[in-house]
């Protein structure tokens, strides 16, 4: 039995306002403000609850004490396998310290119990997404890349959007693609000299909508969109400032 099990609704949503605050601080570069933040969530749900070490080690990571965090991390998942969020941070804090193998095998983790998720709140039916979220997201993107420079928006026009729930298994073990990543350009390897057009866009709507909607979803297609732009055709930071894509 966790600490949590033993909270009131009260203290549970306390908690949790607590934990968002720790993490928004940490958004803002606020280490202090996330210390605070995290000693008060201890004082209810105590030094050992998973919550309150995922948040520990959020602040080990932006301090840059990595290994301390991979510590805390690993402890938080022996008292929760199940705790996706953890699995995730653990995945991309062992990618920044190049240890593919334990990268990919937490990645798979966080796409598999994020498709568990999804099922569990359909009832265990897969999820569905509603024509009028296909039709936003599509037209967002397809506005987005019209609404570029000329040359880039040629190679792009007649390229197809693909809308997918999320990166697949094997696209996340073949390469440790991050599992909730918003959006990929899939084609050849661009050359030094020229860099043909993708074969294909492609938009994950259960990572896009499982943190946006309405207009904060227009916008985060649009930066995944740009984003994804700069990256495919090899952009530096002052092309993209260049070109309107910061």
């Amino acid at each position: 039995m966790s600490d949590q099990d033993t909270l009131s609704d009260e203290e549970l949503d306390e908690l949790e306002g607590i934990l968002a605050e720790l993490e928004r601080c940490l958004a803002e570069e606020d280490v202090e403000g996330a210390r605070a933040a995290l000693s008060a969530a201890e004082e209810i749900a105590g030094p050992e609850d998973p919550d309150v070490g995922y948040g520990r080690a959020l602040i080990a990571w932006e301090t840059n004490e990595l290994e301390a965090a991979v510590a805390e991390l690993k402890r938080v998942l022996e008292l929760d396998p199940e705790f996706a969020d953890a699995h995730h941070t653990l995945g991309l804090l062992l990618e920044e310290l190049e240890d593919e193998p334990g990268m990919v095998h937490h990645f798979l983790r966080t796409r598999a119990l994020d498709a568990k998720a999804d099922r569990d709140r359909h009832g265990g039916a897969p999820a569905e997404l509603s024509q009028d979220d296909v039709d936003r997201i599509e037209r967002v993107a397809r506005s987005t890349i019209d609404g570029l420079p000329e040359d880039l928006a040629a190679r792009l026009r007649n390229v197809p959007i693909i809308l997918e729930s999320r990166p697949s298994r094997a696209l996340v073990e073949e390469s440790g693609f991050d599992p909730r990543a918003f959006g990929l350009f899939e084609g050849p390897a661009h050359g030094e000299d020229h860099i043909p057009a993708p074969t294909r866009i492609v938009l994950f709507t259960s990572n896009l909508l499982a943190s946006f909607s309405g207009e904060e979803l227009d916008e985060q297609v649009e930066i995944t969109v740009l984003h994804e732009v700069g990256h495919y055709f090899g952009l530096d930071e002052d092309d993209m400032v260049r070109l309107g894509l910061d």
